[in-house]
């Protein structure tokens, strides 16, 4: 009777457990179907990169990365829905369901991939480095070597200057440079202003945005002193399992791409981010 008992249970166990990774899209992710069931995407960003997510009149989030979900909602006929947190904490949404796909201006990387699936890119973009107007200094990332660099914490920049510091082979390895990050990067710019740290590393068209909107400082592609240069493509990312996802999120891409509508929506709000007081 024990041993019956111990089966029954064993099996219960069981169908729960198979019942709850199949219960909103299950292990895998959500299906567009799912979505459309459902009524609406969600989004998960970190609305502190403009022009492709910033905070303008409201708390909403807006910016060319929403333009783009909002796209896809509508191809879908869903509603959109926008979850505003830490850029290192994104993937975890995608992890537990609480989101479907995570668009950030998140760049494309091998580590990255190991945490979660993405679409094919729909821009590119680069690092650049931000300093003080009237610091000669700094030409090439080699320049950081002995200086304070602020970062976005899990950011490209953000690995791109510590692998630099912490790599047998990187070119800042040993030369006193040191990497401060940061939750929210305008904590950066402002530690600049102040003095505090003598660089800032982020994408090309938030460091635009910050000189554009803040006095005194400057900015300009990184590079290596061999002339190498920090080219990124960005991606859309969704659960690492879910490639049924993946596919339709491409197919509705394409044409976006090739019609240059995103460029588009990227150069209307870098307009209308260089507008806002910061």
């Amino acid at each position: 009777m024990k041993n019956v008992k111990k089966i029954i249970a064993a099996t219960l166990a069981t169908v729960l457990l198979a019942a709850s990774l199949t219960g909103c899209g299950g292990n895998k992710g959500k299906t567009v179907e799912d979505i459309k069931k459902a009524g609406k995407l969600v989004m998960a960003t970190d609305a502190a990169w403009a022009p492709f997510e910033y905070i303008a009149d409201s708390d909403t989030p807006v910016g060319s990365d929403i333009d783009l979900a909002q796209a896809l909602a509508d191809e879908w006929g869903v509603e959109l829905e926008i979850i505003n947190a830490a850029f290192d904490t994104l993937p975890q949404y995608l992890d537990n369901g609480k989101a479907d796909i995570v668009v950030a201006a998140m760049t494309i990387t091998e580590e990255r991939k190991e945490q979660m699936a993405f679409s094919d890119p729909y821009t590119i973009s680069a690092q650049y480095i931000i300093v003080k107007e009237e610091d000669d200094s700094v030409k090439t990332i080699e320049d950081l070597a002995g200086k304070k660099t602020a970062v976005h914490l899990g950011t490209t920049g953000d690995l791109l200057v510590s692998g630099e510091i912490e790599k047998e082979d990187g070119c800042l390895k040993g030369t006193g440079a040191e990497v401060v990050q940061y939750k929210n990067l305008t904590e950066g710019c402002l530690a600049l202003q102040q003095g505090t740290v003598d660089a800032v590393m982020l994408d090309i068209l938030p460091a635009q945005n910050f000189c554009a909107v803040n006095k005194g400082l400057k900015c300009f592609e990184a590079v290596y002193a061999d002339g190498s240069s920090t080219k990124e493509e960005y991606g859309i990312g969704v659960k690492k399992t879910n490639t049924e996802l993946v596919e339709a999120i491409n197919e509705a891409l394409k044409p976006m791409v090739e019609s240059g509508a995103i460029e588009e929506s990227i150069a209307k709000h870098k307009e209308l981010a260089s507008l806002l007081e910061q």
